[in-house]
């Protein structure tokens, strides 16, 4: 006699929909926070520039005010959410998957903003012309061709 097994255990058997959800839920979470944020440097007047003056803008019109913290807030517990929805096929202790997964979610997501700013802002000096580029050569690039006058 074979049984049907419980329904719970028949969608665990096929994480796809768990991913899937998860991974839409997450894009929603951090789109909101993105979103927000350049609807407001945009409208500041500031869209397409990235300087030291833009982070410092963005930071306190998106962090220190109420509703900027509560849309970054928001986007940050809906990621975490996405988080647990694609692990929960993967885990069975309810403490690792409502503790440990949300935890490491955020921390990922911080580490992946942080490492978006350094870029961000070596790409902008980089434009500005701060960073030189000839990497301690003492050479100033030129047009890589290398004629010298022979001496006869």
């Amino acid at each position: 006699m074979v049984t049907k097994a419980p329904a719970s255990v028949r969608t665990l058997r096929s994480p796809e929909r768990w991913v899937v959800s998860g991974l839409t839920l997450q894009t929603v979470g951090v789109a909101g926070s993105a979103a927000y944020a350049w609807l407001k440097l945009r409208h500041e007047g500031i869209g397409g520039h990235l300087t030291a003056a833009t982070i410092r803008l963005a930071w306190h019109a998106d962090v220190h005010t109420p509703v900027g913290l509560a849309v970054l807030t928001a986007g940050t517990v809906i990621y975490a959410a996405g988080s647990i929805l694609m692990a929960r096929p993967y885990l069975s202790r309810p403490a690792m998957l409502f503790v440990a997964v949300p935890i490491a979610a955020v921390v990922g997501l911080l580490a992946l903003g942080a490492l978006a700013l350094v870029v961000a802002v070596a790409l902008a000096a980089l434009a500005n012309g701060d960073i030189p580029l000839d990497f301690g050569t003492g050479r100033d690039g030129g047009d890589g061709s290398s004629r010298r006058r022979r001496r006869t």
